[in-house]
């Protein structure tokens, strides 16, 4: 499993490349300073510095002035009497933080949108699950070339995106389901920061395949149980406590 592992850690760097390809400057140098701040490599109460950090990732000052204001309007960066920017104190904690949050909102919405999710949505998903199904019983059978683990991670991640943010678009509550929206806008930072192994691709699509049933099945308690089980056993099965 070691060699397996290694081969995930690989295919994590290679599709945070490719992620940061679809970004924008300003995306990428944001997403770059979260990871450093939640990596405590920009502890709480750094001074930050726009010239400094430019040439620390080789842009221009442009991108991470901009960068800055962004962290800033969502509270992980303060802006000090003297003007300076510092990062708050416990910004570490930030996806940990976004997890409990959405361990308040997403129950609830899944919850809702049992009773409201349409055929046609569901169908999709099926579809998805049982893409990532087939690679994970290709895995099984053998295939643990990175190719392969590559294709598996892709198409898990992109059941995930689909499972939760349907929840949120038929929850039937605009509020929650824009502060769902935002708790996601996070997810691509959380997977560049850590690896998705197989184990916990296995466990993800048995949690989804429960909530996919219930959602199925109009069974509204069902599904507010099998997302907070899910949400937690996401938390649990994290080598690092600060990586949700």
């Amino acid at each position: 499993m070691t060699n397996d592992v290694s081969l995930v850690s690989d295919l994590s760097e290679q599709n945070v490349r490719e992620d940061d390809e679809s970004l924008s400057l300003v995306d990428e140098v944001y997403q770059k300073l979260l990871l450093r701040i939640i990596r405590c490599e920009l502890p709480g109460g750094t001074e930050l510095k726009s010239t400094q950090l430019a040439r620390e990732l080789s842009v221009s000052r442009t991108p991470v002035v901009q960068a800055l204001a962004r962290l800033q309007a969502d509270g992980i960066v303060i802006q000090q009497k003297n003007h300076r920017a510092v990062v708050r104190e416990g910004a570490e904690n930030w996806l940990v933080e976004i997890h409990e949050l959405r361990l308040l909102l997403e129950p609830s919405a899944a919850a809702m949108a049992a009773q409201t999710i349409t055929e046609a949505e569901l169908i999709q998903l099926e579809n998805q699950a049982a893409e990532v199904k087939a690679c994970q019983q290709q895995y099984e059978a053998g295939d643990h070339s990175s190719e392969h683990l590559q294709k598996w991670s892709t198409a898990s991640r992109s059941f995930d995106y689909a499972l939760h943010l349907a929840i949120a678009e038929y929850c039937g509550n605009l509020p929650i389901s824009e502060a769902i929206h935002k708790c996601w806008s996070y997810k691509r930072v959380s997977y560049s920061a850590a690896e998705e192994t197989p184990e916990i691709m296995t466990r993800g699509l048995y949690d989804h395949t429960v909530l996919l049933d219930s959602l199925k099945n109009r069974d509204s308690e069902t599904a507010s149980v099998a997302m907070e089980m899910h949400l937690r056993n996401a938390s649990r099965m994290r080598p690092d406590r600060l990586i949700v």
